[in-house]
C-alpha cells in the first residue's frame, strides 16, 4: 500500500490560551541571553514560525518574514522558527537564503504535536501576557497586525480553512444505513482540508482535499508534468474513495475514469508533444552504483529527502521527475536495483544535482517528444 500524506491530523490550539514552552535540539542563530524558553520573553509579542527547507511554501514566506523581523527591530518582537531539519541541512540554507529569526531544531517534531500545528508553513502569533492571539498562514501575520498586538489588541488571524484530511474517510465518517458496506464504489465530493494527501491499495484508492488534476493523475497515473490540462480552473478541492471487489481489482482505475469522466465532462487521450526534459545518464568514467544489499524495499520522498532501498532506476527518475519540475528519462543503461539517499531542496537543485554525481550520475537537459495525457472538455 502506497500513502502520500503531508501533515498529521491535529486539532487548533486555542486562542487566548497560554502557551507551552518550546522543545529543541538545538538553537541556531539565538540572540544573546535567550534560553530557549517562551516564559523567559514575557513582555514582547512572539512571532513563532513552524517551517521547513524542504516546504517551497515556506521558502517563499522567508522574504515576508525577514521584512518584518527588519520593521520591528529593536522593538518588543521576537521572531522565532521551528524546523524538522537538521543542522548540516540548515547551514548551506541559511548562506543561501537567510533568516532573520532564532531557529530551533526539532528532529523528532516534539512541538508539532505540542502546538496543533496542522500544516506547514504554520505561524503562531503570542502576545506580550504569554497568551496566543491566533494561528494562521504566515502571510497574514502583517505590520498591522504586529503593532496591534505590540499595543494590546487581539487582531483577529484568519485560521486554515478546512478540517485535517482523513485517507479513511469513506471508512471513518461514511454510515451504511443498512449496517452494509458496499463492496464496489466511488465516491467524489467538494471539501476543503488544512492538509491533503492519496491512500492507494490492491482494490482500493482514497484521497482528501486535492483538486481534479490529482485525481487525474491518480486514475490514468502519466506520470508527474506528463499531462496536459485543457479545462477551466474549478478552484475546489475534493475527497474521492474507489473500491472494487478484491476478485476485480484491475477494474479499479478504469473504473475511477469512467467516473471521473462522467462528472466532470472532460475526455482524456495520449498524444506525443515536445518538452523540455532531463536525461539521466552515469557519468563517464566513474563506476555505476552498486547493486542494493537492502533487507527491504523502501520508496519515500518526505522533508527533503529521497529514499530509495532495492529499487530500480525509474523509481529514481520518478522522484526526480518531482524534485526537479521536469520530466527525468533514464538512459543509464542500468537493470539492477539499488540505494539511493539523496536530499533536495525547493529552488537548489544544485544539491540534489551534486548528490547525484556523488552516485556517479548525472542529468542533462533536453528537448525529447514524449507521451501525454491530454485532457479536455468534451465537444457541446
Amino acid at each position: 500500500m502506497r500513502t502520500t500524506l503531508w501533515a498529521a491530523m491535529m486539532a487548533v490550539l486555542t486562542l487566548g490560551a497560554a502557551t507551552p514552552e518550546l522543545t529543541a535540539d538545538k538553537w541556531l542563530q539565538a540572540p544573546p541571553g535567550f534560553d530557549g524558553r517562551l516564559s523567559a520573553l514575557h513582555g514582547k509579542v512572539v512571532v513563532l514560525e513552524f517551517w521547513a527547507t524542504w516546504c517551497a511554501p515556506c521558502v517563499g514566506a522567508i522574504p515576508h518574514m525577514n521584512r518584518l523581523a527588519e520593521e520591528f527591530r529593536g522593538q518588543d518582537v521576537v521572531f522565532l522558527a521551528v524546523t524538522d531539519d537538521d543542522a548540516e541541512r540548515l547551514q548551506p540554507f541559511l548562506e543561501k537564503r537567510p533568516m532573520d529569526a532564532a531557529i530551533a531544531i526539532d528532529r523528532s517534531r516534539k512541538n508539532w504535536k505540542t502546538w496543533d500545528v496542522p500544516s506547514i508553513p504554520h505561524t503562531v502569533v503570542i502576545g506580550k501576557d504569554g497568551a496566543i492571539v491566533g494561528a494562521t498562514d504566515p502571510e497574514h501575520v502583517t505590520s498591522a497586525v504586529l503593532r496591534d498586538v505590540l499595543n494590546g489588541g487581539s487582531p483577529a488571524l484568519p485560521p486554515k480553512e478546512g478540517v485535517p484530511s482523513d485517507l479513511d474517510w469513506d471508512r471513518n465518517q461514511v454510515a451504511w444505513q443498512d449496517g452494509i458496506v458496499p463492496e464496489m464504489y466511488c465516491i467524489i465530493k467538494p471539501i476543503q482540508t488544512t492538509t491533503s494527501g492519496t491512500k492507494t491499495g490492491k482494490n482500493r484508492f482514497t484521497a482528501d482535499g486535492v483538486p481534479l488534476s490529482v485525481l487525474i493523475q491518480s486514475a490514468w497515473q502519466p506520470g508527474p508534468f506528463r499531462t496536459d490540462l485543457r479545462l477551466p480552473d474549478i478552484g475546489k478541492f475534493y475527497r474521492a474513495a474507489v473500491q472494487v471487489p478484491q476478485n476485480r481489482k484491475e477494474q479499479l482505475w478504469p473504473y475511477f475514469r469512467a467516473t471521473l469522466t462522467a462528472m466532470f465532462g472532460f475526455q482524456a487521450r495520449w498524444e506525443d508533444q515536445e518538452r523540455d526534459v532531463f536525461i539521466l545518464r552515469r557519468v563517464e568514467g566513474r563506476e555505476p552504483p552498486a547493486e542494493s544489499q537492502a533487507d527491504q524495499e523502501i520508496r519515500m520522498q518526505l522533508r527533503g529527502k529521497i529514499t530509495l532501498h532495492k529499487q530500480p532506476v525509474k523509481e529514481l527518475c520518478d522522484m526526480l521527475t518531482n524534485a526537479l519540475n521536469k520530466p527525468v528519462l533514464d538512459q543509464t543503461a542500468l537493470a539492477g536495483r539499488y540505494d539511493f539517499d539523496l536530499p533536495y531542496q525547493p529552488g537548489q537543485t544544485e544539491v540534489i544535482l551534486g548528490a547525484l554525481k556523488d552516485k556517479g550520475l548525472e542529468v542533462t537537459k533536453e528537448k525529447r517528444r514524449i507521451p501525454i495525457l491530454v485532457v479536455e472538455s468534451e465537444a457541446r
